[in-house]
């Protein structure tokens, strides 16, 4: 059974990940499986839990899962640990003394709830003191609900989670209103668009990007940017000895580094180092997210056009890079003599590269109709989807801890 999930960040205020939502799906042949809530919630734990392991989409930190009531009654979530699940309550389930019953003995087992796509109603009471965290559908609400929620907080001790933040500014509202956890794409915005002057460290980044973006490596000058910034050189050789080459023996220079890794390798590497630390001061999940769309994209590539998989790999790393500078797209892409093809596909999200992208963010974002429209468009199949994502986001936490 192929088991599609894509997960989505949630954030708390200081914008630290503190867990993952994961979204399912059986196939794309429709929006949504032809099956019950209770089998979809079954086939996700079967799917992740016991064949691929939650950590290989949640790097250990908790999985939201949706269960709905059935699944809650029959206590389908005591196979998964306390730690690893917040059990979510669809919005569609009615909160019956049985129910209650069934949340207070989770509770004292130590599991965590959730109610999502909360909107409060008189019979909601009786479970409330039970609740750890209220979700709320920040475009489905109007100021008026907002606020009788949140005076709820007065009775009871759960915390406010805001589901589709897509703004800056929404993000900082919902602060000032007191939400703590935040689920939603924001951060991969740019917050301010303005002239900063950069610091030696970051022009150093941008020349190292110019340089790898070249057709042909210029080693010499590559190993002088790098001989600048002692922490990028640590990093790169931690990369090189870490497990993710089998090295007969250990790097001990930086030319021997650039030697070992060779031409494609080491503009893959490097793009990753540079692009990690120019988000030094961003949220971790924003470097993880350009990683993981980086190898994904890359991959996708490879299923039908391997030649153009290293470019793939560029737009998805570089995807995010106004985000990561806080700067328009066309000022950065200014800077960095990148092909005419990856520049179209980053500044005007047109050409061949662009497609990959494209399907990496409907798989991120759960739009299963345009996946399947475009996996369809790009002639990849279907199956390979689910493999190639968690391929991804494995090969993402290896990259970001052999960096550490």
């Amino acid at each position: 059974m192929q088991t599609f999930v894509a997960r989505q960040p949630i954030i708390d205020r200081e914008k630290n990940l503190v867990g993952y939502e994961l979204l399912f799906r059986d196939s794309l042949k429709n929006a949504f499986p032809n099956i019950d809530a209770n089998e979809a919630t079954s086939k996700l734990l079967t799917g992740s839990h016991f064949h691929l392991g939650l950590d290989s989409f949640t790097d250990q930190y908790p999985a939201f899962i949706n269960f709905p009531e059935l699944s809650i009654l029959v206590r389908v979530p005591e196979i998964l640990p306390k730690e690893q699940v917040v059990i979510e309550l669809l919005e569609d389930i009615q909160p019956t003394p049985e129910l209650v019953t069934v949340c207070q003995e989770l509770v004292k087992q130590g599991y965590r709830i959730a109610l999502d796509d909360f909107a409060y109603k008189e019979e909601w009471k009786p479970i409330l003191p039970y609740i750890d965290i209220i979700k709320v559908d920040v475009l489905q609400s109007s100021p008026r609900e907002l606020f009788e929620i949140k005076k709820l907080k007065l009775d009871y001790s759960f915390d406010l989670l805001a589901e589709k933040v897509e703004t800056h500014q929404e993000y900082q509202r919902l602060m000032d209103m007191g939400f703590k956890y935040f689920q939603g794409y924001f951060f991969a915005k740019p917050e301010i668009i303005q002239k900063n002057s950069m610091n030696p460290s970051k022009l150093n980044l941008l020349q190292l990007l110019s340089l790898i973006a070249k057709p042909e490596c210029d080693f010499i000058k590559i190993e002088a940017v790098l001989n600048k910034d002692v922490s990028l050189v640590y990093k790169l050789l931690r990369l090189v000895n870490s497990a993710l080459f089998a090295t007969q023996k250990e790097v001990k220079s930086v030319k021997q580094a650039l030697v070992y890794l060779g031409e494609g390798k080491l503009k893959r590497f490097l793009a990753l180092l540079a692009a990690a630390n120019l988000a030094d001061q961003k949220p971790l999940e924003l470097t993880k997210l350009a990683i993981t769309r980086a190898r994904f994209a890359e991959l996708l590539a490879k299923q039908v056009q391997p030649e153009l998989a290293p470019s793939a790999f560029l737009v998805g790393l570089f995807s995010l890079i106004s985000a990561i500078l806080d700067e328009p797209m066309a000022d950065i892409l200014c800077k960095l003599p990148l092909s005419a093809e990856i520049k179209q596909a980053l500044e005007h999200e047109e050409g061949e590269l662009i497609r990959f992208v494209q399907i990496v963010k409907h798989y991120e974002l759960a739009h299963w109709d345009e996946l399947n429209t475009s996996l369809v468009q790009a002639g990849i199949s279907e199956s390979l989807a689910p493999q190639l994502y968690a391929e991804a986001t494995d090969w993402c936490t290896k990259m970001l801890s052999s960096q550490v």
